[in-house]
C-alpha cells in the first residue's frame, strides 16, 4: 500500500470516532422479574428494569426500560435470541434491537449487540450501536450514538 494511502486512511481513522460518536455511554443494568412464555425449545419472554447511563462528559441519566425477547431455532440462528427493548428518562426515550448470544461456561451470561434508534429528547433523530453482557437484565453495556 502506498503512503498516501496509508496516511489518508489514518487520518479517516481519527476523524471518523469524533464524528460518529458523538454521545458515546456505558450503562449498568438492573432486570426485574422475567416473564417467560412458549417451551423449552423456543422461548419468548418480557422484562422491566432500570439502569444508569453515564456519558463520555460526565453526566448520568437514571433509565426505565422494557424488554421483549425471543429463542431463535437451533439450526437457522446466528444469535440465540433476539430483543427489542424501549427505554425513558428525563433526558429523552430510545429503543434498542440486540442480538444475544449465551456464553458457554457463562451460567446464564450472554453477550449481546445490537442498534440504537433515538425517539425524544437528546436522543432524538440520532441512531448508534450497543453493547451490552450480564445475566437475567443485570449487566453493563456501551453507546456509541452517532448525530
Amino acid at each position: 500500500m502506498s503512503n498516501i494511502l496509508r496516511i489518508s486512511a489514518l487520518a479517516i481513522c481519527l476523524a471518523v470516532p469524533g464524528i460518529a460518536h458523538a454521545g458515546t455511554a456505558t450503562y449498568t443494568t438492573k432486570g426485574g422479574p422475567e416473564k417467560t412464555v412458549g417451551t423449552d425449545q423456543y422461548q419468548g419472554s418480557y422484562q422491566d428494569g432500570t439502569s444508569v447511563v453515564t456519558f463520555s462528559d460526565g453526566s448520568r441519566v437514571s433509565e426505565n426500560w422494557t424488554c421483549i425477547g425471543v429463542s431463535q431455532p437451533p439450526n437457522a440462528k446466528v444469535f440465540d435470541f433476539h430483543f427489542a427493548c424501549n427505554s425513558s428518562s428525563d433526558a429523552g426515550s430510545y429503543s434498542m434491537i440486540f442480538g444475544c448470544n449465551n456464553i458457554p461456561g457463562g451460567n446464564g451470561m450472554q453477550g449481546c449487540v445490537g442498534g440504537l434508534n433515538g425517539k425524544t429528547g437528546r436522543y432524538a433523530g440520532k441512531s448508534g450501536a450497543t453493547t451490552w453482557s450480564g445475566t437475567g437484565g443485570t449487566g453493563t453495556g456501551t453507546m456509541q450514538w452517532t448525530d
